[in-house]
């Protein structure tokens, strides 16, 4: 049984660091048996069978391990004999329905334990279609995948294969949340469509190797391939506008960060979090390179609700990275704040977030997270954002003047079209 991603990573990760301390743990416990007991549900209170559940217990070193796991029954029900005296948690979901789990609880000997209500929805939509070459040709025998914001069903290392007339299926979606698929033309490359409708159906998709997006080597032990399909989205009308305070209280809008003829990046930052404090000395590297050609850096900072400090950390990251571009303040940390903050992005994924914008003000890339957690992946992933800034600096929004030059002169002989960045 394979259980969704979620209920399953920490679960790896612990097997992997602790090896066989969950055998000795088991020895360590001797407090007799109780019962878990529970049921799993749609929020109208519909029963839904058929559903895998897993139950996880805190192990050794306060690391989870999955201990078994099953299906609910036609009554939506579920039912587990465990060790007294640990902590655990249920976790209910996986191919057939979105992922939930239970806050862990402990058990104790001749007490047992009724778990509330878990609440899923089922997927009940499916897509069939055909994938074709540029030259109309079927696309046969592939590798091909899909996600969504809650759905990710599949093995990626099991991927289902196109047919021998390019044709797919899609099982196992929500019926009103926009999905990604993808078909592997090569071991590392694949092209991405995103937010797809699930109703409808049913398909027929060209791959075009514009389309064509380049993975690390090792993509697959991270899911780099969901990563980019999820997050990398576009911005409602492929624009996006704000309007916040500089870290001295000063307001200013994205269209007087953007004049004359600036192509700009935006980072949705927080000083709290591990992947903007890693992404953001490579975009100091980058404002300092390409500045002078055109290019304009934003951060806008969403601090913790309990930081009662925020401008004075947000100074104390300024002088730390010795950042020299722009610098917002756009509130409190939440998916919320920053809907309301940053107008016409839609989805936000998570922190940091990193926009593209041409001269003309179109947004032409956007990316959530920043991944150098192995060599391949931290030379793929600045080669990544090396070739969006130079995209949005080769992009036009008026006719060059002597008060307002494109500066294109990317390729000069100071520049060999190598990054000093990348190279380190």
């Amino acid at each position: 049984m394979r259980l969704h991603r979620i209920c399953r990573l920490p679960v790896i990760l612990a097997i992997v660091l602790i090896g066989t301390a969950a055998s000795r743990a088991d020895s360590e416990v001797d407090e007799g048996r109780v019962t878990i007991h529970g049921a799993v549900c749609t929020a109208e209170g519909t029963p839904v069978a058929g559903v895998e559940v897993c139950w996880v217990y805190m192990g050794p070193a306060e690391c989870p391990y999955e201990g078994g796991g099953g299906v609910t029954d036609a009554e939506g029900l579920y039912e587990f004999e465990v060790v007294a005296g640990r902590r655990y948690y249920v976790g209910a979901g996986g191919k057939t329905a979105t992922y939930l789990q239970s806050p862990w609880f402990p058990t104790k000997s001749g007490a047992d334990v009724s778990v509330k209500d878990l609440i899923v929805r089922p997927y009940s939509a499916s897509i069939t279609g055909q994938v074709f070459l540029e030259n109309g040709q079927p696309a046969a025998n592939l590798d091909y995948g899909f996600v969504s914001e809650n759905c990710a069903p599949l093995d990626p290392s099991e991927p289902p294969k196109t047919g021998s007339q390019g044709e797919f299926v899609i099982e196992h979606l929500l019926p009103d949340e926009p999905y990604s698929f993808w078909v592997f033309v090569e071991k590392n490359v694949y092209c991405v469509w995103r937010r797809l409708n699930p109703g409808v159906s049913p398909r027929r998709l060209t791959l075009r190797k514009s389309d064509y997006v380049t993975l690390p080597e090792d993509w697959l032990s991270f899911s780099t391939h969901e990563a980019v399909a999820r997050y990398m989205v576009y911005a409602r009308d492929a624009k996006i506008d704000f309007k916040l305070p500089y870290l001295n209280g000063r307001m200013v809008s994205l269209s007087e960060i953007r004049t004359p003829n600036k192509a700009v990046v935006v980072t949705i930052t927080g000083t709290w979090c591990g992947g903007c404090r890693l992404e953001t000395p490579y975009l100091v590297e980058y404002y300092n390179r390409y500045q002078d050609k055109g290019l304009e850096i934003v951060g806008i900072a969403f601090e913790s609700p309990t930081n009662a400090k925020p401008l004075e950390t947000l100074r104390s990251f300024q002088q730390e990275f010795n950042i020299t571009y722009p610098l917002l303040y756009g509130g409190p940390a939440s998916h919320e704040r920053v809907a309301s903050a940053v107008k016409g992005l839609e989805l936000f994924g998570g922190y940091p977030t990193t926009i593209y914008i041409g001269r003309d003000g179109k947004v032409q890339f956007i990316q959530t997270g920043f991944w150098i957690h192995s060599e391949p992946h931290k030379k793929w992933q600045l080669e990544q954002m090396e070739r969006h800034i130079r995209s949005i600096l080769s992009s036009r929004e008026a006719p060059c003047t002597a008060s307002a030059p494109c500066r294109m002169d990317l390729d000069s002989p100071a520049d060999d079209g190598r990054s000093s960045v990348a190279a380190r």
